[in-house]
């Protein structure tokens, strides 16, 4: 099994992160997932939304411009100055918070949470990831609702390709390896990046915990969140074994 080390979420988001997963990063899937966020919480104009692990913002600006208030909190401050460029380039505000997820420093504050596109399961043990869920329900208001979409374990055993490769629009190939530890739940990543003209490095990886319904609805229930909903994708199917995404749609008491 390829050794990833525990802090790999502070390397993999680099310059290489947006090269990687460039296509399912497209202003395109932006509004769709955003889109079906506001559909799927109910949203309406002002109401306050914190986008946790927001990443270069794409989902926040895209909330700010349908008039939501937005906060982006990320560990990357790099990738918080381009959510704030990209809020000021469309023409809205958004607030950004610096710090690591298990750590929001708002109590009572928000009518949703969202944290997109699997950033969930970063940690080495489920404490530190129901943290992260203890410290989402003290940042929302009471009925204030999280909405947390994660790749779906179930899909991703039942259709695993251990090495994949694609090419961008620049000749750069990505290959990637994957393993997957059916003891711990964890899906292991690595990169290698060949250029366009030829020459190979590689790029870190990454190790997340992919939750079951099950499990990920019991850490919700600690964390004083209750499940109302799951969905299979960002048209908003079902959530059952055969779709690719896991997203929930939990409740404050």
């Amino acid at each position: 099994m390829t050794a990833i080390p525990s802090n790999w979420y502070t390397e993999f988001f680099n310059e290489d992160y947006p090269k990687i997963y460039s296509e399912r990063l497209s202003q395109d899937a932006t509004e769709r997932e955003s889109a079906f966020a506001v559909q799927a919480l109910g949203l309406q104009e002002g109401d306050r939304v914190l986008d946790l692990a927001c990443g270069h913002g794409r989902h926040a600006v895209a909330l700010a411009r349908r008039g939501m208030v937005v906060t982006g909190q990320d560990l990357n401050g790099d990738y918080l100055q381009t959510a704030r460029d990209g809020a000021a380039q469309s023409g809205v505000e958004i607030e950004t918070v610096h710090s690591d997820m298990r750590d929001i420093p708002f109590t009572d504050e928000f009518d949703a949470v969202i944290n997109m596109f699997t950033a969930f399961g970063y940690f080495d043990s489920e404490d530190e990831d129901l943290r992260v869920l203890q410290a989402v329900s003290n940042a929302l208001k009471d009925g204030g609702k999280l909405l947390l979409d994660t790749l779906n374990r179930e899909w991703v055993l039942s259709n695993y390709i251990q090495n994949d490769w694609h090419t961008d629009d620049d000749g750069n190939t990505f290959l990637e390896h994957r393993e997957f530890d059916l003891v711990t739940g964890r899906n292991r990543v690595t990169f290698s990046i060949v250029t366009a003209a030829g020459a190979r490095r590689e790029s870190p990886g990454h190790d997340v915990r992919l939750y079951t319904l099950t499990e990920l609805t019991h850490l919700l229930d600690i964390a004083g969140l209750q499940l109302s909903v799951a969905y299979g994708d960002y048209d908003g199917a079902p959530y059952a074994i055969n779709t690719p995404r896991m997203i929930v749609v939990a409740t404050k008491d």
